[in-house]
């Protein structure tokens, strides 16, 4: 059985490594992989409408930031979909309850406490699982998952800390480059040739703004 963990509401599944012997079909992984597909999917639908509840109360900065975490966590499920076709497991449309939408500040405080999570829990245990079963390509997508996590929680943070402080997201960002490889956003205006994570040239990236 898959353990569930619930944190603010947000049910996530964590296949749990075990000590087993290695065989040709990563097993855990693929069970990882699914989990982490329905997670993906369902923290894009929420950014999604975190994005649309900001520019209903006028934060159209934060919610361009918002936006382009939704796109990162669809790249993200995109990724990962395509790796369980690689082990012959599509999977098909997950079918998701609609999200609980607070104020703009209650839904940042929400997205750092699960960023956090994912990127301190359950992101390393999905690698270390894909590590132990040398499932390589699924290995580097949680790796680089944890990465992209981090930065999501520090954007957020910094957004959180704004609009406590002054009242407003005038000095947010207002311009996002999502990678469509790995799913990394970037200041648009602070753009390196590459993706720091992937290598993925900039000129291919999404642009949120």
């Amino acid at each position: 059985m898959i353990p569930l963990f619930q944190i603010h509401g947000l049910w996530v599944a964590v296949a749990l490594p075990l000590l087993v012997a290695c065989s040709s079909r990563p097993d855990r992984t693929i069970e990882n992989l699914k989990n982490a597909v329905t997670s993906e999917t369902g923290a894009a639908v929420r950014y999604r409408a975190f994005a649309v509840q900001a520019e209903k109360e006028g934060f159209v900065n934060i919610s361009n930031l918002l936006e382009a975490i939704a796109r990162s966590e669809e790249i993200h499920a995109v990724r990962q979909r395509k790796a369980l076709s690689g082990y012959g497991e599509p999977v098909g449309e997950t079918n998701l309850p609609l999200p609980r939408i607070g104020s703009t500040r209650e839904n940042l405080k929400m997205s750092l406490r699960t960023e956090h999570f994912m990127s301190q829990t359950v992101f390393p245990i999905f690698e270390a699982s894909a590590a132990a079963e040398g499932a390589t390509e699924a290995e580097q997508l949680f790796r680089r998952a944890t990465a992209v996590s981090v930065l999501h929680s520090e954007y957020c943070r910094n957004a959180l800390d704004k609009l406590e402080n002054e009242g407003s997201d005038w000095n947010v960002v207002n311009s996002w480059s999502v990678c469509p490889r790995c799913g990394c956003p970037y200041m648009t205006a602070k753009l390196r040739e590459n993706c720091n994570i992937c290598e993925e040239p900039a000129s291919s990236f999404i642009l949120c703004q």
